[in-house]
């Protein structure tokens, strides 16, 4: 009954009497925005409901989840705030703790039940937003709470596409772990080793080949990830790509092979690899 009473009055304090229904709810987005637990409380006691919308169409949980107020989430989460809710872009709370690197919110979330597996406008999931931005603990609590290796966004793209191309090493390790596709394309044909090639991570490739990536696969132009590395003038990826297997005469849409490329772009020491491992 005491606690009852100290609400009661707590919310009194925070929200007069002549405050606006209306006005509760923009409150209660604001308070959790700011972090302010005590607030977002008292506002609830108050009356406003825990599942408004700003013109974003973005709730208490959503605002709070950006930011990574994690007691506030909490907070939230035992008034029952719906986990699943969709701002203007799609996102919801837990694909923007994801895309912004708030673990703890992200763990939270998770532990509560909300769906990893969620989509926004692009078709992200909350993995492939993670695994674009390098943030391995949330992409090892995404799996491990059942989020979907193979998902692609609008694009074609996989959370390893994405993490190969960015260079993230041990999310790709771990995506891998995870039996993630490594021979799976975007919508353009584009396979983790050639975003990998092109961007010369050579650990990433050299992880990628030997988890069983194929060196001569072509995406819808003809390219292979010799010809990707060879564009950029990566001379150690090449070589790299050569030793694996990778064969120099492929040649793309237009009939040019990788030896012809790195000619027309003067890539000399690249020719002279090329050359030697029997390109023409």
């Amino acid at each position: 009954m005491k606690t009852k009473l100290f609400t009661y009055l707590l919310a009194l304090l925070v929200c007069p009497f002549g405050i606006k229904a209306q006005n509760l709810d923009q409150d209660l987005i604001e308070a959790a925005k700011n972090g302010d637990v005590t607030q977002v409380q008292a506002l609830l006691a108050q009356g406003a409901h825990i599942d408004a919308v700003n013109k974003d169409k973005r709730t208490a949980l959503i605002r709070a989840a950006f930011r990574g107020h994690v007691e506030v989430i909490q907070a939230l989460i035992e008034a029952k705030a719906n986990l699943d809710l969709h701002d203007y872009q799609g996102h919801t709370a837990l694909s923007w703790a994801a895309h912004e690197g708030r673990t703890e919110v992200v763990l939270a979330l998770l532990s509560a039940g909300a769906n990893p597996n969620t989509r926004d406008e692009d078709r992200y999931t909350p993995l492939v937003w993670a695994a674009f931005k390098g943030h391995l603990a949330i992409v090892d609590g995404l799996l491990s709470a059942g989020a979907d290796p193979h998902a692609q966004n609008i694009s074609g793209f996989t959370a390893l596409i994405r993490a190969a191309q960015q260079g993230h090493t041990e999310v790709v390790q771990r995506l891998i772990v995870a039996k993630c596709d490594v021979n799976a394309s975007n919508n353009h044909g584009y396979t983790a080793l050639m975003r990998a090639a092109e961007q010369g991570h050579t650990q990433i490739i050299d992880i990628l080949l030997q988890a069983g990536a194929k060196p001569n696969t072509q995406n819808n132009y003809g390219h292979t990830a010799l010809m990707r590395a060879t564009d950029k003038g990566h001379t150690a990826q090449v070589k790299q790509l050569l030793t694996a297997g990778a064969d120099p005469n492929i040649a793309d849409k237009r009939g040019r092979t990788a030896l012809e490329r790195a000619q027309k772009q003067k890539h000399t020491d690249i020719v002279k690899l090329l050359k030697s491992a029997n390109a023409h």
